[in-house]
């Protein structure tokens, strides 16, 4: 006993090593060395206390004390970091440590101004606020973000809460604000606060500027007050902005000995009589929900039940919420037998659930069946339970409980498709029993590795890729082609045999070199690529290399993995095709519109358009000189009778009318003379 009590005290003296501890000053200036491998709750608790003391400097002037650790300390701290250069991420209470070790901003307050406590609800997330902050000595001010669900409101709460303090006491003391349910707050609320987190002080600018009397009005001093956020979903997509500016911890579930221990000691102090297994099936079926818990033993209280037992536990339902768990969550209970019943009894996975024991197969069916109800996501969990049941682990030999799963996973597709094309929505009942199933076949003792599920997005994507690729290639086909093809006939009788036609051995040499027999290939082959309305187009690959594929790319539609590859063009052939099947595309729209409008007709039209043109023009230079002529009254001064007058008029009109050559100058057109020039005389 005495060399026990003698190591007990020289630990107590030496302090851990720097890479196990934090430090905590707690109200009476006393430093706590907390040993990051003791309990979760404590070290979530001193971390929130430490962050909150960094406000101590600018709330009540008491100046930061320069922390050294130990020598012994430093020394351990060394060979920590010596050890582990190597690694290269930090673990999560490094990265604590460093947040609230950070240096104070120039208002002296910490890095993160808000702090956001996050958790399941029931496990005393808002009672540690309160008394965090009551004892560093702060008067609590605490509004619920569900509640005021107007901006103004919201923006009004923070501004009182945080700017003011209360002048009724011999104390007064300053206020620290606690803001609960923030997943439950709208976005608009979310900016305010944000706003509010990211102000800056308006004061030094305040007097020297030409709108003082809006400055005075809208004047809003920096934020001198610790906030602390508390929501149950941390990942809500509103709280996206808020947790890049928090101190993030994370509330633990509590375990449940912890919990039917302090359950016990209530229910002696109030005269009742539970044992430890009943309690602990209280805390299970709770989710170790201390508020449920206790509204529970309050509620058999007071109907005057003395004696807790375990059948009046399963019984009763009051005290329990409607817990909505997330998928993994879910998904873990479906592939993972429970704790208190890890044997597996029965050994044929198809004898149905009675051969688990009566008991133990009823509870656990029905547990699957409400937990799967209540989560309501049926097409997202049916795709994980697709995606993660070959990777259990099977004592399996002939693949019988694969076909099982297989086979009601196109029960649940039957169901599915019954509901969505028939609206009988009666049969949704039915979809819970899927999950219950594959609880029933792969449930295992050891912990499941759950990936997130991916296939079923992959191979969504990849379908509406191939669609829209086959869409593209049948909008531009001749109608004479189309109507005797489909998408359907398209993929399974005609792209197989199409791209081996239009991959012939051509020679990468200019096509005048080519033989008759080769030009007629080739003829072909630009032929039929331009009644399937496929061409080659140039792309550049991420090497920066340049390539030509097929426009649209319908190869991969009927490239399957494990095929040898296709008879692939080179790069030159590739360009000539490509090149000869445009020219073609140009010949033939020419020659489509040339039939249309023949060219005799188009010859008659513009004969008559210009002779009417030319009447239409000498009529109206004809107007514009006597116009002219008339008002200046020139010809009338130098003529000595009317005769003289009228024929100098009619003889400008004649001369500019009957002219060859006109001029007239239109600013930013040309009149250049236009001939047609057609394709074929191009080429």
């Amino acid at each position: 006993p005495k060399q026990v009590t003698t190591a007990r005290r020289h630990a107590q003296k030496r302090p851990p090593a720097i890479g196990d501890y934090i430090t905590v000053t707690d109200s009476m200036g006393n430093r706590v060395y907390l040993n990051k491998k003791e309990d979760k709750e404590k070290f979530t608790n001193r971390c929130l206390l430490k962050w909150l003391k960094l406000w101590d400097t600018v709330v009540f002037g008491r100046e930061r004390k320069p922390r050294s650790a130990p020598a012994d300390v430093r020394s351990n701290f060394t060979n920590a970091q010596n050890q582990n250069q190597s690694q290269r991420f930090k673990t999560k209470s490094q990265m604590t440590e460093e947040i609230l070790e950070a240096e104070l901003d120039q208002y002296k307050r910490p890095k993160f101004k808000v702090a956001l406590l996050s958790g399941p609800p029931g496990l005393g997330k808002t009672t540690l606020a309160h008394i965090i902050a009551k004892h560093a000595g702060y008067n609590v001010v605490e509004i619920n973000a569900s509640d005021d669900r107007s901006a103004e409101l919201f923006q009004k709460r923070i501004d009182t809460a945080t700017q003011m303090k209360s002048v009724l006491g011999a104390n007064e003391k300053p206020n620290c604000l606690i803001i609960d349910e923030i997943d439950g707050a709208p976005a608009a609320a979310i900016n305010i606060l944000l706003a509010t987190l990211n102000r800056k002080d308006s004061r030094e600018g305040e007097e020297s500027g030409v709108n003082a009397l809006k400055k005075k009005k809208k004047k809003q001093s920096v934020l001198l007050r610790p906030i602390i956020c508390i929501c149950n979903d941390l990942y809500v997509p509103a709280l996206r902005p808020l947790r890049q500016q928090a101190f993030l911890l994370a509330f633990p579930q509590t375990l449940p000995s912890r919990l039917a221990q302090r359950l016990a000691e209530i229910t002696r102090r109030h005269g009742m009589k539970a044992d430890t297994g009943t309690l602990m099936a209280l805390c299970e079926k709770t989710d170790n929900d201390i508020r449920a818990c206790i509204n529970t033993l309050q509620f058999l209280h007071r109907r005057g039940q003395k004696h807790l037992d375990q059948r009046s536990v399963n019984s009763i339902s009051v005290g329990l919420k409607d817990q909505n768990k997330g998928l993994f969550s879910v998904w873990q209970e479906i592939f993972q037998l429970p704790r208190l019943k890890r044997k597996r009894i029965g050994g044929d996975t198809f004898g149905g659930f009675d051969e688990a024991g009566p008991k133990d197969g009823a509870q656990r069916l029905q547990h699957i069946l409400h937990l799967v109800s209540s989560n309501g996501e049926h097409e997202k969990l049916t795709q994980g339970l697709y995606d993660n049941f070959l990777s259990m682990k099977l004592k399996d030999p002939g693949m019988l409980g694969v076909c099982a799963g297989l086979d009601w996973m196109c029960f649940s597709d039957l169901l599915n498709e019954c509901v969505l094309h028939g609206q009988n929505y009666s049969l949704m009942r039915y979809f819970p029993f899927l999950p219950a199933a594959f609880h029933h076949l792969y449930a295992a003792n050891s912990v499941p590795r759950i990936n997130y599920p991916h296939s079923h997005y992959e191979a969504f994507t990849k379908t509406q890729h191939t669609k829209n690729a086959l869409l593209a290639m049948l909008n531009d086909i001749p109608p004479a082609v189309q109507s005797r093809i489909s998408i359907s006939c398209l993929c399974l009788d005609i792209l197989s045999l199409l791209l081996e036609l239009i991959s012939p051995k051509l020679r990468p040499v200019n096509p005048q070199l080519y033989s008759t027999r080769e030009k007629q290939q080739l003829y072909d082959l630009i032929d039929t690529m331009i009644n399937y309305n496929l061409t080659y187009r140039q792309d550049r690959t991420p090497e920066g290399q340049y390539t030509y594929v097929l426009e649209p790319n319908v190869e991969y539609v009927v490239h399957f993995p494990g095929l040898p590859p296709r008879r692939q063009l080179t790069y030159q052939v590739k360009q000539l095709i490509a090149r000869e099947t445009e020219l073609e595309r140009m010949r033939r729209v020419e020659r489509a519109q040339q039939k249309r409008n023949p060219q005799k007709d188009q010859e008659g039209k513009k004969t008559e358009v210009k002779k009417q043109t030319s009447r239409n023009h000498q009529q109206r230079l004809e107007n514009i000189v006597k116009q002219t002529v008339v008002e200046s009254r020139l010809i009338s001064l130098l003529s000595a009778g009317e005769d003289g007058k009228g024929g100098g008029v009619v003889h400008i009109g004649k001369a500019v009318g009957n002219s060859d050559v006109w001029f007239r100058f239109n600013e930013g057109v040309s009149n250049a003379v236009r001939r047609n020039v057609y394709i074929r005389e191009l080429l």
